[in-house]
């Protein structure tokens, strides 16, 4: 008994320091990067690229780290060493993707939306929806595409930033932008108009439902069909506007 206060004396020294809590200026943990990687910086075009495929195949909480690395042909830990978390790795996807955004936002911004230009609404509709087409033509960009509509209509807090961050931008530009050339339209109808216009640009860039519709007579993500879809979309905003 008299050796019990010194046995937990000497408990209580072997007990851990509590855990420091990062500051809120720390940068996010990275994995360390394995040596025998060090010089193959392929691996992180790889790592995006895979990452960009399978969650537009199954969707952000469908795929895991490891899915990711196994599809790239990568250790585990790479990916966290690049990347991070997974929900950094998604905001990267969207990053690496950022300049057809700001194509789409300069063109929109360069519309001439005064009375003079008869050509406005249609001119808007073209310069929001034809670098979203062209991306999706190239090789690359097909997965991208499925992975912005995936991004739309997937509930969750990763893709709801993602949305914040990167698209509501856009859209509030293209909103203001349509007002102007649409002078006495109510701005929500403008957005209902945006609303039902990117429905039809994701279904054009990201189902392959029309080809089964039309009996393989059409093909998903055609790339002639965004004069017809512009047509379309001008021909809806006027129509909207006159009510």
């Amino acid at each position: 008994m008299a050796n019990r206060p010194r046995l937990q004396a000497d408990t209580a020294t072997r007990r851990k320091p509590p855990a420091r809590k990062p500051s809120a200026g720390a940068k996010p943990h990275r994995s360390v990067i394995p040596a025998e990687e060090a010089s193959r910086p392929d691996r992180r075009a790889e790592i995006l690229r895979s990452a960009e495929i399978l969650v537009a195949q199954h969707g952000y909480h469908a795929v895991s780290v490891r899915d990711i690395a196994a599809h790239a042909g990568v250790p585990f830990a790479l990916v966290g060493y690049y990347f991070g978390k997974k929900n950094e790795l998604l905001k990267t996807m969207f990053e690496h993707r950022k300049p057809y955004i700001t194509e789409r936002m300069t063109r929109m911004r360069e519309v001439d939306t005064s009375r003079d230009n008869p050509q406005a609404v249609e001119d808007i509709v073209r310069a929001w929806a034809e670098p979203v087409v062209a991306l999706r033509a190239d090789e690359d960009g097909e997965s991208f595409s499925v992975l912005v509509a995936r991004t739309m209509w997937e509930p969750g807090e990763e893709a709801s930033a993602i949305q914040q961050e990167y698209y509501d931008p856009l859209a509030t530009l293209f909103i203001d932008v349509m007002c102007k050339a649409l002078p006495g339209t109510k701005r929500d109808t403008v957005v209902w108009g945006y609303e039902f216009a990117l429905g039809a640009l994701l279904m054009l860039v990201a189902d392959r439902r029309v080809e089964r519709l039309s009996k393989h007579g059409a093909t998903w993500g055609d790339p002639k069909q965004c004069e017809r879809l512009i047509r379309f979309l001008t021909e809806g905003f006027l129509s909207m506007a006159k009510k």
